[in-house]
């Protein structure tokens, strides 16, 4: 057995659960959260920010599931599942964690679509991989899903104007997204895609069923490099139209050749072919039943999605006309740069829908990113009406980017609560807006409810603290409630006190940008998460702090425990580095914890990800803590993590939130669900009774106990509520001045013992 004391922010949640290789974190979706009135069906989702739209089945039960992939900044790259129920709409999903260790879904990055290539009725994965893309088959079968790379790097015939071929990797930007579609009507999947030089749309046309007669490979070659004979505008997302092409492959295919425009003339200087492109995602889709392959333009630049209609044939491309504001007739698509479309039907009525959600990492907007247009004509035919603005989002804990939960009481009724930092929300020309939500347990002990109270806590946004704020919590002016330390982007600190006269914290400004002992301020560099600890164990909470390097900051409290005075000790505590050989930064974020032998150990959120753990850190401040696990429980959650412990379910083990730069949040609850019942020793030499209690236990120790041991009982956030002298073999212990709960008992000082779970009720 290992057991684990949450020591943020200030005392040690005295909680055991099983041994860490054992420990069992199972993801819980039911967690009740209410906002606005409202219950979030979906809130421990984890949030979406810049989502590409696909849908497959993997659990096999003949229902198209959603499958979300974020990009969600530098190593987001998240697919977040939701399982369609038997229920209809949007409103008939359920979000799973159970595939997110199937591969290639921890692979896949910078974008990923789901077409079916092989007919078999199960939807493949084209993904990007080195200046073009990979191709994943879906094998599932009645064990699981499964899937097995058929492609690292499709090729095509690159075919030049003499007719002379070339094979090489069919060209696709990491910063694009193609056109995945059977654009000729053979029934097999061809490929439309920018250039790498130039603003034209290449088509790549798939020869699997001219070369085998089924659609089963992936045989590309280049029939036009002009496809529709349209290009994109060098000042705006509008295109030219009838551009010539004279750079073309011989005798092109969806096309004409040569001179467009039949008088020899070029149209406009911004079609110069050698002129770099940017960035640009393609969705072809027939616009008006005619079924001749339309296409829906999006810009790396622009906000706006640009409808091109066809008006040649299935075999003879032309775009004919654009709508510059698409749909025309409805809401346009507003996203603020970079729109992708995708073309699915989510709300299953046999009509594919149009959602839209910015093809960026960051700078778009963040918590309204999920623009559902439901198909009111048929799936020929499509007819597009706004429905809104955040699909999905609405019924997630949705904090915009950056998500960072943090344990705290705000109302002193024994259930703990949660604040939720972020990085910021983002608003209109490009600026973000940070603010820290208040989660208040409205629950009980052993279930845990949350209602959001407010999304702008103590109306932080309006303080100037600025971006990436991170709040820590412990009683530095030893008054009895905890005080307020918040850290901000620049790497620095901020002290609000708690000047609270009943339960409910009241805070107020004491000192910005807080000082060292050396009168400079305090500035760990950027992205400062601070958590207080008694690192050196002399009774005076010490800060830790994480920083955008990955790396932690000791600074030590040579003052007094009402009158701190913050001594740098260590710029690089513990050797701590959660930086990634694939990146440069880290972003650490620690919490602490101690095991069944009172040690302590460090979990740490991080960039990329994945959860680091420490230990050898007892007795061993000033040197080189061991790295126990660089993927703690195989959780990840994407880019920019970081996570609480607390044992929200009141079985005597702990809980754990996560939240990540998606800006949201899941909760992993223990593996053991319980309420308040009878429980038995853990690992203990002592026994109590009887055990649900009213007002008095009888605590039985052995007949050696020594001399100066003490009872010591702790509630579920580690503080001491009663201690009692061991009175021999048997001690009787009134508990009137205890509320109802769980509490933890322990034996300590010239005696060794276990802990074990007391239940109060009244």
């Amino acid at each position: 057995m290992i057991l684990i004391r949450s020591i943020l922010p200030l005392a040690v949640a005295l909680l055991t659960v099983p041994a860490y290789s054992q420990l069992e974190l199972h993801f819980d979706p039911n967690i009740p959260v209410q906002y606005q009135g409202n219950t979030l069906d979906l809130a421990w989702a984890g949030g979406l920010n810049f989502v590409q739209v696909g849908q497959v089945d993997l659990n096999g039960d003949g229902l198209k599931d959603l499958f979300l992939f974020d990009k969600s900044y530098i190593s987001g790259n998240k697919p977040v599942i939701l399982l369609r129920t038997a229920g209809t709409g949007t409103a008939a999903y359920r979000v799973t964690r159970d595939y997110d260790a199937i591969p290639p879904f921890d692979q896949l990055h910078d974008w990923a679509l789901l077409r079916d290539y092989d007919c078999d009725g199960k939807e493949d994965i084209f993904t990007y991989s080195q200046a073009g893309f990979s191709v994943f088959k879906n094998i599932s079968d009645a064990s699981g899903p499964a899937f097995q790379m058929i492609k690292y790097r499709v090729n095509s015939n690159y075919v030049a104007p003499s007719g002379a071929g070339s094979i090489a990797n069919l060209f696709i930007s990491q910063v694009d997204v193609p056109g995945i579609a059977d654009v000729d009507n053979d029934g097999d999947l061809d490929i439309l895609t920018f250039s790498l030089l130039g603003s034209y749309v290449e088509y790549h046309k798939n020869l699997s069923m001219e070369t085998y007669g089924t659609c089963d490979s992936l045989l590309y070659e280049v029939r036009n490099k002009c496809w529709g004979y349209f290009a994109e505008n060098f000042s705006n997302n509008s295109v030219t139209l009838n551009v010539p092409c004279q750079f073309n492959v011989p005798n092109p295919e969806i096309g004409l050749d040569g001179d467009a425009n039949g008088d020899g003339s070029r149209d406009l200087e911004d079609t110069d072919p050698e002129r770099a492109h940017a960035g640009s995602t393609v969705t072809p889709l027939d616009l008006n039943g005619d079924g001749v392959m339309d296409m829906l333009l999006g810009d790396i630049s622009f906000n706006n999605l640009v409808g091109l209609h066809n008006g040649g044939t299935a075999l003879s491309a032309i775009i004919a006309a654009e709508d510059t504001l698409f749909p025309p007739y409805d809401t346009p698509t507003d996203l603020a740069v970079f729109p992708g479309s995708y073309y699915v039907d989510v709300d299953q009525d046999g009509r594919r829908d149009l959602i839209a959600s910015p093809n960026a990492s960051n700078l778009a907007q963040n918590y309204r990113s999920m623009w559902y247009y439901r198909n009111e004509g048929t799936d020929a035919a499509p007819v597009f009406e706004f429905q809104q603005q955040n699909l999905f989002q609405d019924r997630m804990l949705e904090f915009g980017e950056g998500a960072m939960p943090v344990p705290f009481d705000e109302n002193g009724d024994g259930l703990m609560d949660l604040l939720v930092a972020n990085h910021g929300y983002y608003q209109n020309g490009g600026t973000y807006l940070a603010k820290i939500a208040l989660l208040r347990n409205t629950g009980t002990l052993t279930a845990p409810a949350f209602s959001m109270i407010t999304d702008d806590y103590l109306n932080l946004s309006t303080s100037g603290i600025g971006l990436s704020m991170y709040p820590a919590f412990g009683d530095i002016d030893n008054d009895g409630d905890k005080d307020l330390y918040i850290g901000d982007l620049q790497g620095r600190l901020h002290f609000y006190r708690n000047n609270a006269t009943g339960p409910v914290a009241q805070f107020q400004l004491i000192q910005a940008n807080i000082l060292d002992s050396e009168g400079a301020m305090i500035d760990v560099g950027q992205f400062a998460t601070p958590i207080f600890t008694d690192l050196d164990m002399d009774g005076k909470l010490d800060l830790v702090i994480g920083e955008r390097n990955g790396n932690l900051n000791y600074y030590r409290n040579t003052g007094t425990v009402s009158a701190p005075v913050w001594s740098l000790v260590n710029e690089n505590l513990g050797e701590v580095n959660t930086v990634e050989y694939w990146n440069v930064t880290g972003h650490s974020v620690p919490f602490m914890f101690r095991n069944d032998q009172n040690e302590r150990e460090m979990l740490l959120g991080s960039e990329s990800g994945w959860i680091f753990h420490y230990g050898d850190i007892e007795g061993n401040i000033d040197g080189a803590w061991t790295l126990l696990d660089s993927t703690f429980m195989d959780i990840h959650d994407g880019a920019r993590t970081g996570l609480c412990l607390y044992d929200y379910t009141g079985d005597g083990e702990l809980d754990m939130v996560v939240g990540n730069f998606r800006g949201g949040l899941s909760f992993w609850r223990s593996d053991v669900i319980s309420t308040v019942v009878p429980v038995g020793p853990l690992q203990s030499t002592f026994s109590m009774m009887p055990n649900p209690v009213r007002d008095r236990v009888e605590l039985l120790a052995g007949p050696d106990t020594p001399a100066k041991s003490e009872w010591v009982f702790r509630n579920t956030i580690g503080q001491v509520v009663l201690r009692e002298p061991v009175r021999g073999a048997r001690t009787v212990v009134e508990l009137d001045g205890l509320p109802e709960g769980v509490y933890l008992v322990r034996m300590e000082g010239g005696a060794t013992s276990g802990t074990q779970r007391l239940a109060v009720v009244r």
